[in-house]
């Protein structure tokens, strides 16, 4: 970064990206990156979705990454 003006690019666009996952009407793709997801295998799996996305172009799919709360002592 050597300017204000990167700056403010890379501001506008992390917002942009914010704002899709608060308001969105489409698809929305949760994947549980918690601790306990990301022991299960849920790291390659975003990279999966959102590789995906980003080749098929899609506009109306977000993925979200999120703690899921599905543990053994919250089934019990």
């Amino acid at each position: 970064m050597k300017s204000l003006q990167e700056l403010e690019a890379i501001r506008k666009k992390t917002l942009e990206n914010i704002n899709l996952r608060k308001e969105h009407n489409g698809t929305r793709v949760v994947v549980g990156m918690a601790t306990c997801g990301i022991a299960a295998g849920a790291r390659p799996v975003l990279a999966a979705f959102m590789d995906e996305v980003a080749k098929r172009s899609l506009n109306n799919v977000v993925v979200a990454q999120t703690c899921l709360l599905y543990t053994s002592d919250a089934a019990d």
